[in-house]
């Protein structure tokens, strides 16, 4: 998708957990719903992304486990774009670390995972959003960290990607 494509945003996008703040009737551009994704961890944003990005929300899963494979993720299987529980839904440390190298390879994700707080600026209205990966608050204590993502679900407790740079080297 193109950052600048605009999504319209409907009920089936509302989703448990943490959340952008969307609500049905909303015009999100894709790069605002990614930061609404990577800061406040918006289920409901990753939901809208993979509706458009994928033309369903099963289309864009089948999408996440056709690059999976394609890296070479043996251990990681998508049901659903968000991460919420789900038996067919698990990944490994290692591939997550996969993922998150990757990942940072785009500078546009890096400086997203790296920023303390965002505000929207091309949506039909304004989101405060706030990066929930608190490491990034402790940059005097903890020279160098610049992001990833925390997560939490019932079953996986919480979790974080971390990364770091120092001396050049991640």
């Amino acid at each position: 998708a193109r950052l600048t494509d605009r999504v319209a945003i409907n009920s089936k996008h509302m989703v448990e957990g943490s959340t952008m703040g969307l609500v049905p009737g909303d015009m999100v551009t894709v790069e605002d719903l990614l930061w609404g994704m990577l800061l406040p961890s918006g289920n409901d944003a990753a939901t809208a992304l993979a509706d458009h990005v994928g033309g369903s929300i099963p289309g864009f899963v089948e999408m996440m486990n056709q690059k999976a494979q394609a890296l070479g993720l043996r251990n990681t299987h998508f049901a659903n774009p968000h991460g919420l529980d789900n038996d067919d839904h698990y990944s490994s440390a290692y591939d997550l670390a996969r993922i998150s190298w990757q990942a940072l390879q785009y500078p546009l994700f890096a400086k997203m995972v790296g920023t303390q707080f965002y505000v929207t600026q091309n949506s039909s209205r304004e989101f405060y959003l706030k990066n929930a990966n608190s490491l990034l608050w402790y940059q005097d204590s903890i020279p160098g960290v610049d992001g990833i993502k925390t997560g939490f679900t019932d079953n996986a407790g919480d979790s974080l990607i971390s990364s770091i740079v120092r001396n050049n080297h991640r």
